[in-house]
């Protein structure tokens, strides 16, 4: 019988290979092993490849966008905003199991600060809308 090992990816010349969890240099690591120095497993090499992940970029985009949003009587922004809250637990999700590119932390992260920025003046704005639309029912005619 044959000993199948993992197989090892390619070398190549972008530096070291870091751990997703804990930035451990594993380059001489199998893909499909574990790291040696906090046990995650290594299901994809991580260099510095420059490709991030759709999920981050969709968090981003949706958080910016929650922002404006919030001007439309907030609904939009609401929703946009938990939308942009949702991939980017996503995102993180797969950049800790090591299904995503660690370029991609940075996205997420600004798609989820934008999405709670949104939502917040989203929720603001819709409650001063409410506040304004009872006044102005209550006042009559």
């Amino acid at each position: 019988m044959h000993d199948q090992s993992p197989p090892v990816a390619p070398p190549t010349n972008t530096g070291p290979v870091l751990c997703a969890s804990c930035r451990y240099d594993i380059s001489d690591q199998p893909v499909g092993g574990r790291c040696p120095e906090c046990g995650s497993p290594i299901n994809q090499r991580m260099g510095d490849t420059g490709q991030t992940q759709g999920k981050a970029i969709t968090a981003l985009v949706l958080g910016i966008c929650s922002i404006p949003g919030c001007f439309l009587y907030g609904i939009p922004g609401i929703i946009l905003g938990i939308l942009a809250i949702f991939f980017h637990r996503q995102a993180s999700v797969a950049i800790q199991e090591g299904r995503a590119p660690v370029s991609s932390a940075g996205l997420a992260k600004g798609g989820l600060i934008c999405g709670i920025v949104g939502l917040s003046l989203s929720v603001i704005y819709f409650l001063f809308m409410a506040v304004m639309i009872i006044i102005a029912v209550a006042a009559g005619p």
